[in-house]
This record gives C-alpha cells, sequence and structure tokens, in this order.
C-alpha cells in the first residue's frame, strides 16, 4: 500500500515539475521574442532619422550647387515647423567654404563642406564636433 502511495506522488510532482519546466520557457520564449520585437521597432527608428539626416544633406548641397551655378550662394537661414537650417558661406578665392547647422527635435548638428567655383566639385565633406 505504502508504495502504491509513493508512485503516485511520484507521478503527481512529475507532472507538476514538466509543468512548471513547460511554463519557464514559454516566458523564456516569449520574453525574448518581445525584446528582439522592440529592438527592432527601436532600430527602424534610428534608420528613419538616418536617412531623413542623409536625404537633407542632398538637397542642402544640392541648393549650394545650384545657387553657386545660377547666381550668387550668400549666408542665410532657413525654418519651419521641423526643423531650421542655418549657413554661413565664405569666399575664399577659388572655392567656398560652407558650415551648415541643422537643428530639428530629434538631432542637432552641423557640417563643412567646400566647393570649387571652377568645377563646383566639393573637395570637402565633413561633420563638426557638438558645442
Amino acid at each position: 500500500m505504502m508504495k502504491l502511495f509513493k508512485k503516485q506522488l511520484n507521478k503527481k510532482g512529475s507532472v507538476l515539475q514538466i509543468t512548471l519546466i513547460a511554463f519557464i520557457i514559454f516566458t523564456f520564449s516569449l520574453t525574448v521574442s518581445l525584446t528582439t520585437i522592440k529592438q527592432n521597432a527601436t532600430l527602424y527608428h534610428y534608420i528613419d532619422i538616418l536617412m531623413e539626416q542623409k536625404n537633407l544633406e542632398i538637397m542642402i548641397t544640392r541648393y549650394y550647387l545650384d545657387e553657386m551655378e545660377n547666381s550668387i550662394l550668400l549666408s542665410d537661414a532657413y525654418a519651419n515647423d521641423h526643423y531650421s537650417i542655418s549657413s554661413s558661406v565664405d569666399n575664399i578665392g577659388d572655392y567656398y567654404d560652407i558650415i551648415t547647422y541643422i537643428k530639428t527635435e530629434n538631432y542637432n548638428y552641423g557640417f563643412q563642406l567646400s566647393i570649387t567655383l571652377e568645377s563646383l566639385e566639393i573637395t570637402k565633406f565633413e561633420y563638426l564636433e557638438d558645442d
């Protein structure tokens, strides 16, 4: 009789242990999946910001080249609801040295570029340190 009772206890214990292990594995898998999804969403957000910066830099540089080709490039500032852009233009003889600052809700940074007057080639492009 005692042996039968011990067998019944072991079966109940085994079922409880298996259930507990299955619950732990399920919880771990769910946690890892949700963490991965959150990290991917954050990375996609940063990629969107980076692409916005890249496109803005290309458009600004294209504007500088068009102004140099068609008229005179002057220092300027532009602002709308989402961002503000300010540029300082120095004419150094045979090239323009342009410093541009971009400020938005998500980022603030500046870059410097040099463009030759004769061939309208960009000879220098570098990001400026934060102040």
